[in-house]
């Protein structure tokens, strides 16, 4: 399930940049800070991957598949949740 699952997430979020770059290129996207993924990784045992927001934010996204298919999304935003992962990635 692991490397399936990461695959699946890795899709997701290349569709969804190559959805932004598309619009953006077209005019039909206000421009604003992005976020920068910063890598894969296993969240809690779910295949998912750490971001930095453009709000300066790091945030965790982990991803439930079941059987091929999304099950659900964990969002992970808090800094006091994550001040660990700051030290981590420095």
């Amino acid at each position: 399930m692991g490397q399936r699952a990461l695959e699946i997430g890795r899709s997701a979020i290349q569709d969804r940049i190559n959805y932004r770059s598309h619009h953006a290129e077209k005019g039909n996207c206000e421009q604003r800070p992005r976020q920068r993924l910063i890598r894969y990784a296993y969240i809690n045992g779910l295949p998912g991957f750490v971001t930095h927001e453009a709000d300066g934010l790091l945030q965790t996204t982990a991803l439930l598949v079941e059987q091929g298919t999304l099950r659900a999304i964990y969002v992970m935003r808090n800094p006091n949740k994550l001040r660990h992962l700051e030290v981590l990635l420095n």
